[in-house]
């Protein structure tokens, strides 16, 4: 069963992934075609677009949420090189890789696989990837505010307001799921008001492909099931997107029964994360001015239009969903990100009430935007800077044990295994290893991921102890690289 399952998840999953996002492209355009827009929006709205790319591409490319960003884009090269969905626990030697399971649905890697098989699969090109779906995200902001509202100028005004708004931009170039997380649930927005006001077996079909695709991107996207349940579209429209969330959803429990991170018993309890984090929270929007210009045209829409109380169900729910997370505080780290979706739906309900205010409020959101882009977090940063920097103090064919193999294969160009794989079966690794012809040393990365999981490294290091002689190797003060010798 467990084999049938992986052969499923691996090579099926990725398949049905590239069908339904080849589907949605073939149906895209005769969906935009029904959009008739006024003369002079067309190019407003392509000004906004190539605007919002300029200004994500002139911020400069940084990877900002370091853990995943660098797991995304091994799962991605190996789906753009071999057509399967998975992750290397182990590798760096060309004839020793160790893959696994990879810990997130695939929407996001099936895209950017394709991405890089077009342009190579590369850091630049996961950058320019997501700088591009942020900056289209804002198209289908204008989109789904046009469906609902019939207003251009306030269309356009949420349009202009998210493709500068910091945060966005900021994380607009991050290699993360933020970018893919918000083009598609933008585009299901736009989608579902779509064929409600134009009613069709083709925007029916296009409906339907967009939210099956969208709930594969974050499990938590599955709100837009919900969502479309609530405006009451036809079965036809969601139910793909229900059966599709199988695959999230097995994910999700498989994540489970690892105990990883996020989804542990020690990790997982929802209504007390939302408590503690739950003004923490609001007091991060209230002290963030750039959100006020669309916040509070949406409070107040969602006071009078049943569609923008829809939105403002939908952004609610999001923020209370996020929060439930146990790094759900949104003044932390770089967990600010989350803010974006939640954020969204109100910014499509913001033109409800906009009306004549549609150009002073872009404006207002000009002033609000200006200033340098925020600095990647200095933790991060010095993290990677340091192994960099120390990258060839690291003997040749040395395995780094590291809770993120990634992210050391990337910056220090060292094979790398997954702590975890060593924690499960060490002889097993370590008589791989020798059939790899690898050497005999092991270093230990020690740096915020290894920090962050004390009893999980000491139970490592323990393991290790009674075969291995230690050494510092390099040290930045915070971090460090440990030489382990076999006695």
């Amino acid at each position: 069963m467990k084999t049938t399952l992986a052969f499923l998840l691996a090579s099926v999953y990725p398949k049905l992934l590239w069908l339904t996002l080849t589907a949605w492209c073939v149906l895209l355009p005769a969906a935009l075609a029904r959009l008739r827009l006024r003369k002079g929006t067309g190019v407003v709205l392509a000004a906004i677009v190539l605007g919002a790319l300029a200004l994500r591409l002139a911020a400069g490319p940084a990877h900002r949420v370091y853990n995943d960003e660098f797991e995304h884009l091994d799962i991605s090269r190996h789906l753009a090189a071999t057509g399967s969905f998975a992750t290397t626990l182990a590798g760096g030697l060309a004839d020793y890789d160790v893959l696994g399971r990879p810990t997130w649905p695939g929407g996001h890697h099936a895209g950017l696989a394709v991405a890089f098989v077009l342009f190579g699969a590369n850091a630049a090109t996961a950058f320019a990837w997501s700088a591009l779906l942020s900056s289209l995200s804002a198209l289908f902001v204008f989109w789904a505010a046009r469906e609902m509202f019939d207003d251009e100028k306030g269309a356009l005004a949420a349009a202009f307001a998210w493709a500068v708004l910091p945060l966005a931009v900021r994380y607009g170039t991050a290699a993360d799921l933020t970018s893919s997380t918000v083009f598609w649930i933008a585009a299901s927005l736009a989608a579902l008001h779509a064929r409600e006001n134009t009613a069709g077996r083709a925007m029916d079909a296009f409906a339907a492909v967009t939210l099956a695709y969208t709930v594969q991107v974050r499990p938590e996207n599955a709100l837009i099931i919900i969502y479309a349940a609530a405006l009451r579209a036809p079965l036809r429209v969601w139910l793909p997107a229900l059966i599709g969330a199988i695959f999230p959803i097995g994910i999700a429990l498989a994540n489970r029964s690892d105990a990883l991170p996020g989804y542990s018993s020690a990790t997982t309890s929802p209504i007390a994360h939302t408590a503690r984090h739950f003004l923490p929270n609001l007091r991060y929007f209230a002290s963030r001015p750039e959100f006020w210009v669309m916040l509070i045209p949406a409070g107040l829409a969602a006071c009078f239009k049943l569609r923008a109380t829809r939105l403002a169900a939908l952004g609610t729910a999001f923020f209370l969903l996020y929060g439930g997370f146990f790094r759900g505080r949104f003044d932390t780290g770089t967990e600010d990100r989350y803010a974006l979706t939640a954020t969204l739906p109100l910014y499509i309900a913001a033109p409800a009430v906009l009306g004549p205010a549609a150009v002073p409020t872009a404006l207002l959101a000009v002033g609000l935007s200006w200033g340098a882009p925020a600095a990647p977090d200095q933790e991060h940063e010095r993290a990677r800077l340091f192994l960099e920097r120390s990258a060839s103090l690291i003997p040749d064919r040395v395995y780094v044990a590291a809770f993120n193999p990634s992210f050391v294969r990337e910056v220090a160009g060292r094979p790398a295994a997954w702590t975890y794989l060593l924690l499960e079966d060490l002889p097993g690794f370590e008589a791989a290893r020798k059939r790899a012809d690898a050497d005999s040393r092991l270093v230990l990365y020690k740096d915020w991921a290894w920090r962050s999981r004390p009893a999980d490294a000491a139970r490592l290091e323990d393991a290790l102890s009674g075969a291995y002689d230690s050494a510092p190797l390099a040290t930045n003060g915070v971090d460090s690289l440990i030489l382990l010798t076999p006695r």
